[in-house]
């Protein structure tokens, strides 16, 4: 059962996208991202300061996936010694980071998008977030209830604690491991966006 998973996360990458059905919240998530991209008016200490948190979220990001095995085993080494939820805490800082670099306050259109960013944090962590936590959470406490269980009383939810909890594993970060979550593409969307927004 465990190896039937890990094939599934080692597919092609071609194959994966062919299967995925793009959802009516996906979609609209592409249009928040073009209409944040062609109305974008950066200014250089506010698109600095945004570029600094998409930064350090891709780091985030990249430390998770380079410690995860997905449904092999609870991972509570790396990030995850600090937060049940670092790929969130990634995505997040990334989500602000964003919506920071492409407004201003010194016009509307500038404020309106930090507005719109504002909103969409709000989305992200009181609708997106609990949604994903109740199915991820749910299918771990079946695949690993005790090491679940232990996890989540030393661990805080989302927000980090600032020393790691020594859970035993000695699991280190591995760049083969990254790529079998096929994480290497964010960082290039992320330039890609930010390049466009200042151009």
């Amino acid at each position: 059962m465990a190896s039937e998973a890990y094939r599934r996360t080692d597919r092609p990458f071609r194959e994966r996208l062919r299967q995925r059905r793009i959802t009516p919240r996906q979609i609209a998530l592409y249009i928040a991202a073009l209409f944040i991209l062609a109305l974008a008016q950066p200014s250089w200490p506010t698109f600095i300061g945004g570029c600094v948190f998409v930064v350090l979220g891709l780091v985030i990001r990249a430390w998770t996936f380079g410690h995860l095995e997905k449904n092999l085993g609870l991972t509570t080494t790396g990030p995850y010694a600090h937060s049940r939820n670092p790929a969130y805490l990634g995505s997040l800082s990334v989500l602000v980071g964003i919506a920071l670099a492409a407004g201003n306050a010194s016009t509307a259109v500038g404020v309106t998008l930090w507005i719109a960013g504002v909103i969409g944090v709000g989305v992200f962590m009181f609708s997106y977030m609990p949604r994903k936590y109740a199915r991820e959470y749910g299918r771990l406490k079946v695949l690993f209830p005790e090491q679940e269980h232990r996890h989540a009383i030393h661990v805080p939810h989302f927000w980090p604690r600032l020393t790691p909890w020594h859970s035993g594993d000695e699991r280190r970060f591995s760049l083969a491991r990254l790529r079998r979550n096929h994480e290497s593409g964010w960082p290039l969307i992320c330039i890609v966006a930010l390049a466009v927004m200042w151009l």
